[in-house]
């Protein structure tokens, strides 16, 4: 799909990913909502690119219902839902935390696309064209070990998008799910690396995952990723569970 005089809507674009993908789009020609917790920083972005901002909370369907009604109010429908808001959580390994870190984790990168889902699936296939684009993680793929509610949550996400996919692309609705790597963000930024870390030499900028993104999008790609990640978990997976599961646990032991 291109760009150019679709709306896009993109959540999680106060700063980071969200914010550069915001304005990359708008190059290319779309017209863009942006939403963000972070009401400051996603009317910053707003003013910026000349988009309509809303703050709004994506763990609630009401949040993620109200920035619907935003994008409807001002441009009449929505072709893209980009739904990237996301917490990494904190590191624990061996531990499942509190029932809040799960819940928050379960309704921002699962229930949160579901909530936007359905809000702009029926005018979707009334059309007959529509995107549903979600940042999941190259975790989904695999599994980041010292974090259990993260792992379970992207995992769930990349399952989501494969039923949309299978459900609704005959009706001419296209999902992606985006699988990055490291990308340097301030989610990244916040844990503790060394100058020389190889986590820091292969992240992405958001700029450069913009434009990933907007490859992606053009070529209506189902999996999108970065260039430090490769499907390799998925085959050993299938090839060999045990084997797959052995070299994680040898990993944290």
């Amino acid at each position: 799909m291109k760009l150019r005089d679709k709306v896009v809507v993109i959540t999680g674009a106060g700063n980071g990913i969200g914010a550069a993908c915001a304005r990359r789009f708008r190059v290319e020609g779309a017209t863009v909502v942006v939403a963000d917790l972070e009401a400051d920083a996603v009317g910053e972005v707003g003013d910026e690119i000349g988009a309509v901002p809303v703050a709004a909370d994506m763990t609630t369907e009401d949040g993620v219902g109200a920035v619907y009604d935003a994008a409807m109010a001002a441009h009449g429908r929505v072709d893209i839902w980009f739904s990237n808001a996301g917490i990494s959580g904190e590191r624990a390994p061996g531990e499942l935390l509190g029932n809040a870190v799960w819940e928050t984790m379960w309704n921002l990168h699962v229930m949160s696309h579901v909530y936007a889902s359905r809000a702009v699936l029926p005018q979707m296939i009334e059309r007959g064209e529509g995107y549903l684009l979600q940042t999941c993680s190259a975790v989904a793929l695999s599994m980041q070990v010292e974090k259990a509610a993260y792992t379970v949550t992207k995992h769930a996400s990349l399952a989501l998008g494969e039923w949309l996919s299978t459900h609704h692309r005959s009706a001419g609705v296209r999902v992606s799910c985006f699988c990055p790597g490291a990308m340097l963000t301030r989610m990244l930024l916040s844990n503790d690396f060394d100058d020389d870390s190889p986590v820091l030499a292969s992240a992405q900028t958001p700029e450069q995952v913009a434009d990933i993104l907007v490859r992606g999008i053009d070529a209506e790609r189902f999996l999108i990723v970065t260039p430090d990640v490769t499907t390799d978990p998925l085959v050993a997976r299938a090839t060999d569970y045990d084997a797959w599961l052995s070299g994680l646990q040898r990993a944290v032991t």
